[in-house]
């Protein structure tokens, strides 16, 4: 029996400005959860589909190769730079679609749980976003080739480049953790290993090395990359290149967790990227109970399965380095105490819980005896570039003049549906201190119209940001709020053929006991109805309010979000194919809302859905 209580439902704040976990925990019953979670399953299962190469090769030749000391698994997603010796960098892109330069993507750092509960400071969840500083358009011929392709034939949430709503932003990580060749070829004079004589350890990531040292290599790589092959490099004005670094916590754990090549639910709920079914072991070298066998050392870059991203050993083997310094992780946020230095993904010495994508390990940057170094912690290096290159703020100065300007409806502002109205900037308080600023003759006074027109713009950043967030919470709850209500009715179709089985048996029985029998499970059958029927129409209403809340938002600004969404679902082929037909029909209910002035009935919501066809 369904019963409706209060606390089946997150009354406590709007289920549209939820985040997307939280609706699914809430929004949906435990039949349909089920569905969901199978779905999500089946999600993983397609969003890496590509063959491991885990326990394929061995690892104790004597004579190593180049290819194992720089790309012992290469694929179509590999971009490559030049090193010395022969040598070259394997990295792979990072996407992450945006609404322009000012715009990122937000996303939850950190661990439910990694293993230490009662010290949570040290990786709770806390926001952060992400973004690139290259688009398109910055990068070399053969770059933007490759990637267009790959963006064209489906590369995750990462947009096609004639997507209009959304750009694709860039950063580059190496594929594996920087290897002993890599590193001589670097930092030591000579090429080692240039005759074809390789170390066992050439292939095999370069530790024993402090913080400092790990950002010295990035300086000497670019330095040398600008005087010997510039035209490898993205470019900006004024003779700007991209550049070597060590990655940021952010960028590094959402490449470790699988990029714009996982769903939103599995970056911000799930502790491990998609495994497939496949052990742990078959992704990582550490130790532990899901270990093959006790690791004593680090293993050649490459023996393990990649995960989303074509990354090698984001888990375990070496643990990496990152560029900015520790902070306590308290009430989703990063405390303003700044430590030592971040490591990420443990090591081979490590436990299950320490090789979580969302592990912090702080490490000290000096010791007594000069700065510290460990024996089982080594980098991986990201291209980055400059942000405010100079042919770039025209568009700055024409994006940053909207941000947060009013986005509200006709309906939300008193206007009738078919009026034309634009973002006036007679109405915005921003331009109306310019104005005061302009007329103002004591300095004392500009400033404080500057200080007040800095906060005003400030908090309309914010809110134009949540503003984005409430839209998307809207449209994930109808889609959901729907696939409740077709759920509810497949259960209602089989009490009711469950009813029409009894009532036959019913009337071609004589047995009074068997006939009473029969009227209860009868009785049962049709409480059961009026109940789902209950159901239903809760749902019904429940969706029929998102689509009014919709109004409160131009079509432009909603229309938006409603590609954000369907480009997020399409990570998906089986399951996610049944919300995208939920989402048709949805933004199909909210432009005939828009259009009859809020005449829709429930009844045409309900056929619609259940009807399966959007148009």
């Amino acid at each position: 029996m369904i019963r409706y209580k209060r606390n089946n439902f997150p009354f406590s704040k709007p289920l549209q400005v939820l985040r997307f976990s939280e609706q699914l925990r809430f929004l949906l019953f435990p039949a349909l959860q089920v569905t969901v979670i199978l779905g999500l399953l089946a999600v993983s299962q397609l969003l890496y589909a590509r063959d491991c190469v885990s326990g394929q090769k061995s690892i104790t030749p004597r004579m190593p190769s180049l290819a194992a000391a720089v790309n012992p698994n290469p694929s179509e997603a590999d971009i490559e730079l030049p090193m010395p010796c022969g040598g070259k960098l394997i990295l792979h892109h990072v996407c992450a679609p945006a609404q322009g330069y000012f715009g990122d993507l937000r996303l939850d750092l950190g661990c439910k749980d990694c293993g230490r509960r009662n010290q949570s400071f040290m990786e709770s969840k806390h926001g952060g976003g992400i973004s690139g500083p290259f688009t398109l358009g910055d990068m070399p011929d053969g770059w933007r080739l490759k990637l267009t392709q790959l963006a064209d034939s489906g590369d995750g949430r990462c947009p096609p480049a004639d997507d209009a709503a959304n750009t694709g932003f860039y950063y580059f990580i190496s594929k594996y953790e920087i290897t002993n060749f890599q590193w001589k070829s670097i930092m030591e004079e000579g090429c080692l290993g240039a005759d074809g004589q390789f170390s066992n350890d050439d292939p095999r990531p370069k530790i024993g090395i402090s913080w400092f040292d790990a950002v010295e290599f990035t300086r000497k790589y670019t330095e040398w990359l600008i005087k010997n092959a510039p035209e490898a490099l993205p470019g900006f004005a004024l003779n700007r290149f991209g550049f070597i670094r060590l990655p940021t916590e952010a960028e590094w754990e959402y490449a470790a967790r699988g990029g714009h090549r996982v769903t939103e639910y599995q970056m911000n709920e799930d502790e491990f990227f998609p495994l497939n079914g496949r052990p742990l072991a078959d992704f990582a070298v550490f130790t532990g109970g899901e270990a093959a066998k006790p690791q004593e050392r680090l293993a050649w870059i490459g023996t393990k399965c990649p995960n989303p991203l074509g990354l090698f050993d984001t888990a375990g083997n070496a643990a990496e380095m990152v560029l900015e310094p520790f902070h306590f992780s308290l009430g989703y946020r990063l405390h303003g105490a700044a430590g030592g230095f971040i490591i990420k993904g443990g090591s081979f010495r490590k436990s299950l819980a320490e090789i979580m994508p969302g592990r912090r390990e702080e490490q000290p940057f000096f010791l007594g005896d000069g700065a510290f170094r460990s024996a089982d912690i080594g980098f991986r290096v990201v291209l980055s570039g400059i942000l405010t290159s100079q042919d770039r703020w025209e568009s700055f100065d024409q994006q940053w003049a909207i941000l947060g300007l009013p986005q509200l409806s006709p309906r939300a502002m008193g206007v009738s549906s078919g009026s034309s109205i634009g973002m006036d900037r007679n109405n915005d308080p921003i331009t109306e201190i310019d104005r005061l600023m302009s007329a103002a003759g004591d300095e004392a006074e500009k400033k404080k119209l500057l200080f007040l027109r800095k906060a005003f713009k400030q908090s309309k950043v914010l809110l134009k940001a949540q503003e984005t967030e409430a839209i998307k919470g809207i449209i994930r709850s109808a889609v959901l709020t729907a696939e409740s209500l077709q759920d509810y009715a497949t259960r209602r179709k089989v009490v009711i053929n469950g009813n029409i089985s009894l009532e036959k048996m019913k009337a071609e029985t004589v047995s009074t006991s068997v006939n009473e029998a029969l009227e209860r499970g009868i009785a049962r059958a049709k409480e059961s109805l009026r109940m789902l029927d209950a159901a239903m129409d809760h749902f019904t209403k429940f969706y029929l309010d998102r689509v009014r809340e919709s109004q409160s938002y131009t079509e432009e600004l909603f229309d938006l979000q409603l590609d954000r969404v369907s480009q997020e679902l399409s990570l998906d082929e089986d399951f996610i194919r049944s919300l995208k037909n939920r989402l048709a029909t949805f933004k199909k209910h909210v432009s005939l809302y828009r259009r009859q002035a809020g005449d829709i009935s429930p009844e045409i919501i309900q056929n619609d859905i259940l009807s399966h066809n959007p148009l």
